[in-house]
C-alpha cells in the first residue's frame, strides 16, 4: 500500500498535506488568470520565474513544463527556470532552489517535497522579495498555487456513467471504484463518485484502494469473479482504469456492455477512451492550462495582482466529443 500510494503521488506530483486545500478559489476562471496576467509585461520589464517539480522525468511533467515555456514564450518578458529534480529527491530540490534564491528570480513554484523542510527556504524568498507559490497545495504563507479540483474530477467521470446507463436501459447496475485511502485530501475523486450513484440508483459493489496499473488489474480481477455482472468500473486515476480494462479483456467479460472512466487525462487513459469499447470517458485535466497558469499566477503574485490562488479546470474526454479529445491528446505530441 505504501508503494502504491508513493507511486501515484509521485506520477500526479502530489505530496501528503500539500494537497489543494482552498475552498473560495473555485470561482476563478482561467479567462481572469490569464488577463491580469497579459498585462505583466507593459512597460519592458521581464521577470524569471522558477518552477520545481518533485519527478521531472515523468512524462505527464515534461508536458506542461512544454506548455509553461509556451506561455512565457507567448507573453514575451518572461523567462522559465526548470530543474532536475527527480524521484521526489529533497537534496536536489532544496540545492535548485538555493540556487534560484542566489540568483534573484521573481517567483518560485514549488511542488514541495517535504513542506516543512523547504519552509526556511521560503521564508528566505520572500524575505528577499521573491514570491513563493505552490504547485497542487498550499504552504502557509505562501503566495499562491497552482491546482485542480479533485470534487470537479469525480462529479464528471460518475455523471458520464449515470448517462451511459440511462442511455443504454441498464437497470440495477453494479459498480467497482477504486480509491486511495492513504491520501485523503484525494477523497473526493471517489467520495463524489459515490455519492451521484447513490443517488442514481447504482450499487457500488465494492470499493478498493487502486491507483495504478497493478493494482487497478489485480483489485478489478478480484471483483469480476466476485460479480460476473458488473456493469461499471470508475478509477480514481486513469491507470487504475487502464490496469481493470485489461481485467475485463483477460476474464473475456463483454466489454460493449461495460463502462469503465478515469481520471486524470493521462496519455495511456486517452489513447483508451479513443480506441473506442469499454473505456468510454477520463475526467481530463487541461495540461495545456496547467502550464500556463504556473507563468501567469506566479506574474500576478510578482505584480500583487488577483488572482494568484487557482483551479485548473477538468473536463470530460469522450467519444462523444471527438475534436476536444484528439486535442487533449494533441497535448502529448512534443
Amino acid at each position: 500500500m505504501k508503494n502504491m500510494t508513493r507511486t501515484f503521488a509521485l506520477a500526479m506530483g502530489l505530496t501528503v498535506g500539500t494537497l489543494a486545500q482552498a475552498a473560495d478559489i473555485n470561482d476563478v476562471t482561467t479567462e481572469q488568470v490569464r488577463a491580469a496576467a497579459a498585462k505583466a509585461c507593459e512597460g519592458g520589464k521581464t521577470y524569471k520565474v522558477a518552477y520545481s517539480h518533485s519527478v521531472s522525468e515523468v512524462a505527464i511533467v515534461k508536458q506542461v513544463r512544454r506548455f509553461a515555456d509556451a506561455r512565457a514564450a507567448d507573453l514575451g518578458c518572461v523567462t522559465v527556470l526548470h530543474d532536475n529534480t527527480q524521484a521526489n529527491n529533497l537534496e536536489q530540490q532544496i540545492n535548485a532552489i538555493q540556487g534560484w534564491i542566489t540568483l534573484d528570480v521573481d517567483a518560485i513554484v514549488v511542488l514541495p517535497i517535504e513542506p516543512t523542510a523547504l519552509q526556511p527556504l521560503k521564508r528566505q524568498a520572500q524575505a528577499q522579495g521573491i514570491k513563493w507559490l505552490t504547485y497542487l497545495g498550499k504552504m502557509d504563507g505562501s503566495d499562491g498555487f497552482v491546482g485542480f479540483d479533485h470534487a470537479q474530477s469525480g462529479q464528471i467521470v460518475a455523471q458520464a456513467a449515470v448517462d451511459w446507463a440511462k442511455a443504454n436501459n441498464v437497470t440495477d447496475a453494479k459498480a467497482l471504484v477504486t480509491t486511495l485511502t492513504p491520501l485523503p485530501p484525494l477523497a473526493p475523486r471517489w467520495t463524489e463518485v459515490t455519492r451521484i450513484f447513490a443517488e442514481n440508483g447504482i450499487t457500488v459493489v465494492a470499493e478498493q484502494d487502486a491507483a495504478d496499473q497493478t493494482n487497478g488489474l489485480r483489485v478489478a480481477e478480484t471483483v469480476l469473479q466476485q460479480h460476473p455482472d458488473l456493469d461499471i468500473i470508475i478509477g480514481m486515476a486513469d491507470d487504475a482504469a487502464v490496469g481493470a480494462l485489461r481485467a475485463i479483456k483477460l476474464s473475456g467479460a463483454n466489454g460493449d456492455a461495460m463502462f469503465v472512466g478515469g481520471q486524470d487525462g493521462s496519455l495511456e487513459g486517452l489513447s483508451a477512451v479513443n480506441d473506442g469499447g469499454a473505456y468510454r470517458a477520463s475526467a481530463a485535466i487541461l495540461i495545456n492550462e496547467l502550464g500556463a497558469n504556473i507563468v501567469d499566477l506566479a506574474l500576478n503574485a510578482v505584480r500583487d495582482v488577483e488572482p494568484s490562488f487557482a483551479y485548473t479546470p477538468t473536463v470530460l474526454a469522450s467519444k462523444a466529443d471527438q475534436a476536444l479529445l484528439d486535442k487533449l491528446l494533441a497535448n502529448y505530441a512534443n
